[in-house]
């Protein structure tokens, strides 16, 4: 029993420590442990390469049509209205020298012949005082010349009274009849002194005569009064048989071969046009009108565009006429006036409508081509795009950009070349690795759009 006992004390440790060499032996036996890197998944983007293009900047105004000219004709002349174009209703077109309305012209053909009649009566005084101003002469010239012998004789019978060759009353008699021709000599030349004044007088009547002549032949041409151009009408204000006064309001017409614009745009605006002014246009001389508009405007290379709301694709190209010289007190806004050449030419009914006055339309004010990277606007993600760097992952970058319709125009913070994500990312994690796809839609878009410029 007691030896049973000893062996058994004996085992237990022998079988421990069996075992701990086993589990020695197996650990030693295991391959060696090799960490592995884990590998993040990759996030597929649609992306774009950043390319530079030249692009005229654009701002856009409104404004409402209003005609080049409004015409209010007025009578110049009282009278009877004998006639009235049957056409003369609001909304005729009209062309240039229609007659639109006459006058009874009986009054002034009347009054023509007086006039002209009073003309001649000046005419033939002047033409007989001009007989009298040479008989007088003609006179005076012979009456010298009687003087002149005269004194001749009464100087010889001087000498033979004294040599009592002849009477008393003879010599009374010669001296006498001197000076008679000297009063005659006299009398003539203050005759011929005041004919020159009533000369003048008569050409002053005649003068007077003529001009009453032209303002009765200008009165009866004014009995027809015509359309000074092609016209549209747009007010009626006269009735046949009405007897009118001088200046009553007949109609009212508005030019229909021009239209301009008052579009109105936030000052804000003009900075995006103003980067490419040449340095030596100040916009307040512009504003302001300090210099020639037209020679201002070529040098800025300023256009414009309209376009009526509601009529996709429809538009007109507009001349930049004037900048207003304040700013509107209550939108702050300025006023361009811009204006439309034949506004109804290629009309056609439903699809392209003519310019007509208080028709409300958009103005595109368009400035230079400069360079710009032209980006899809919703690409920008607040004051950020999204690019993909050299690593293949995301990066932001902060930009100023300018807004034109449906894209971005970076001059500057993004380079020609960058890749830039136009697919929603999210989470957007700087770092993130992606696995880029060309977007060719949006590219398309953005050679559709430059198109349009």
């Amino acid at each position: 029993m007691s030896m049973n006992l000893l062996n058994r004390k004996l085992a237990l440790p022998l079988v421990a420590i069996i075992g701990v060499i086993i589990a020695v032996l197996l650990v030693k036996s295991q391959p060696k442990m090799v960490h592995q890197v884990e590998r993040k998944p990759t996030t597929s983007v649609k992306v774009i390469t950043a390319k530079r293009y030249d692009v005229p900047p654009k701002i856009s105004g409104f404004g409402e049509v209003i005609p080049d000219i409004l015409l209010e004709g007025k009578s110049e002349i009282s009278g009877k209205v004998e006639y009235i174009h049957p056409q003369l209703k609001p909304g005729s077109i009209l062309p240039k020298d229609t007659v639109i309305v006459r006058i009874e012209k009986n009054d002034y053909q009347l009054a023509l012949k007086k006039a002209q009649a009073e003309l001649a009566v000046s005419q033939a005084n002047l033409v007989e005082l001009e007989i009298n101003l040479n008989d007088a002469m003609t006179d005076l010239q012979l009456a010298q010349e009687r003087l002149t012998l005269s004194k001749k004789e009464l100087k010889r019978s001087q000498n033979l009274i004294k040599k009592g060759s002849i009477s008393q009353s003879k010599f009374d008699s010669q001296q006498s009849s001197t000076l008679q021709l000297k009063r005659e000599v006299q009398n003539l030349k203050s005759q011929l002194a005041a004919l020159p004044s009533q000369r003048d007088v008569l050409k002053a009547k005649e003068v007077i005569a003529q001009s009453d002549v032209e303002t009765q032949q200008r009165n009866l041409e004014r009995t027809v009064i015509r359309l000074p151009f092609n016209a549209r009408i747009s007010e009626e204000s006269v009735e046949n048989n009405q007897f009118i006064t001088q200046g009553a309001t007949l109609f009212k017409a508005q030019n229909i071969n021009r239209v301009l614009i008052n579009a109105q745009f936030p000052f804000d605006q003009f900075k995006k046009i103003s980067k490419g002014f040449p340095a030596n246009i100040n916009i307040n001389d512009i504003i302001q009108l300090k210099s020639e508009t037209e020679s201002i405007f070529s040098k800025l290379g300023l256009g414009a565009t309209v376009k009526l709301s509601g009529h996709n694709g429809v538009k007109w190209e507009a001349k930049v006429e004037r900048f207003l010289s304040n700013l509107d007190p209550s939108s702050r806004t300025l006023g361009i006036i811009v204006s439309v050449d034949n506004p109804y030419e290629n009309i056609r009914p439903g699809v392209k409508p003519p310019l007509l006055a208080g028709m409300f339309a958009e103005v595109i004010l368009k400035g230079k081509a400069r360079s710009y990277i032209v980006i899809p606007r919703d690409a920008l993600h607040e004051t950020e795009l999204y690019v993909v760097d050299q690593k293949t992952a995301l990066s932001r970058k902060k930009i100023t950009a300018d807004t034109q319709g449906s894209m971005l125009l970076i001059e500057q913070g993004l380079h020609e070349g960058e890749k830039v994500i136009t697919s929603d990312v999210f989470p957007a994690v700087s770092g993130m690795p992606l696995n880029e796809v060309l977007d060719t839609q949006r590219q398309q878009q953005i050679t559709a759009w430059l198109k349009e410029q």
